[in-house]
């Protein structure tokens, strides 16, 4: 059983990967290993290369658009984004790095939803996202 969950598009893009919920809002400039693709948190490594990151948002260093564009070029970089909110620091490293980013409408709902078992799917130009 599938379900379409609203989404805004900043940074349109095809993606479709297995959701990392971090339910904070991230500073990729000192969480983020733009090398080995993982985001350092309380409770260890988590890896988000080739993964839907879900997070509420960005915050910290104007350095964070080059982490995000670094995951990029090492090819360690999440398929999309999908957060509560957005900054122009988060928004211009997902444009350098052509990395899709959307905002989910109701998001606490939605991060209550997943679960690494599930895929989500984006096509451009879609409002929405398909969780299966």
């Amino acid at each position: 059983m599938s379900l379409e969950w609203r989404i805004k598009r900043v940074v349109d893009g095809d993606c479709s990967g297995r959701p990392v919920l971090i339910n904070q809002y991230l500073s990729f400039f000192g969480e983020v290993d733009p090398v080995k693709g993982v985001v350092r948190t309380d409770t260890g490594e988590v890896e988000i290369a080739g993964k839907v990151l879900v997070f509420k948002g960005s915050r910290g260093s104007t350095v964070g658009s080059y982490v995000i564009y670094a995951l990029r070029k090492n090819n360690v970089n999440p398929c999309c984004m999908i957060v509560k909110e957005v900054e122009p620091i988060l928004i211009a490293g997902c444009v350098l790095a052509g990395i899709p980013l959307f905002i989910a409408e109701d998001f606490e709902k939605f991060s209550t939803i997943l679960s690494n078992e599930k895929l989500i799917t984006h096509r451009a130009g879609d409002d929405h996202v398909t969780i299966e």
